[in-house]
């Protein structure tokens, strides 16, 4: 009679949970950030924030492009390239659209501090701008920090349909909603 042992392995962690754990504390680090932000380095924060969207908005083309041009051929190339990237950007790439409607926030206080948003302080933290971008992108704006002017309330409104369209061009990777051809449909 045969033996058979078990031995008991530890559990892996899969690559999405490591993702959402990195992505997690990179939103505890972010909220965390305490210095107060005056009109002048409100300013200065929305430029580079811009500078670097731009460049990284560059770097995504660019990677876009060489994925693109070692796919084989197909009818919607570029469309495809940019759902793999998206696919292998995944959770990280959640983080960066939160860091880019924090700066869209952080801009529209800059231009009307008085009056863009209510329930901030006069020298409010980068940390609320991020609280709110977060908040905003699963749809459920904060309540203790509203959209007051209608610039406000506008990009609000556009996050939660750029989030909304981020999250189904992620879950789409994951899907095939294409039509079988005529063949597929008579075989």
């Amino acid at each position: 009679m045969q033996r058979l042992r078990v031995v008991a392995q530890p559990p892996r962690l899969s690559a999405g949970l490591l993702r959402l754990g990195i992505l997690s504390l990179f939103v505890v680090v972010v909220a965390m950030i305490r210095p107060r932000l005056t009109h002048w380095s409100a300013g200065w924060l929305v430029l580079a924030g811009g500078l670097a969207a731009l460049a990284g908005g560059v770097v995504f083309l660019a990677a876009t492009r060489r994925i693109a041009l070692r796919l084989p051929f197909v009818e919607h190339r570029a469309t495809e390239a940019v759902l793999l990237l998206i696919r292998r950007l995944g959770l990280p790439l959640l983080g960066l659209a939160f860091l880019l409607w924090t700066f869209v926030y952080i801009g529209i206080w800059w231009v009307h501090p008085h009056s863009a948003f209510t329930g901030l302080d006069r020298h409010p933290r980068f940390a609320d701008f991020f609280y709110t971008a977060v908040s905003t992108a699963f749809v459920s704006p904060p309540g203790d920090i509203l959209a007051r002017s209608r610039g406000a309330r506008a990009a609000t409104m556009i996050e939660m349909l750029t989030a909304f369209a981020l999250v189904t061009a992620y879950a789409s990777t994951f899907l095939d909603f294409q039509r079988p051809s005529a063949s597929e449909d008579l075989g």
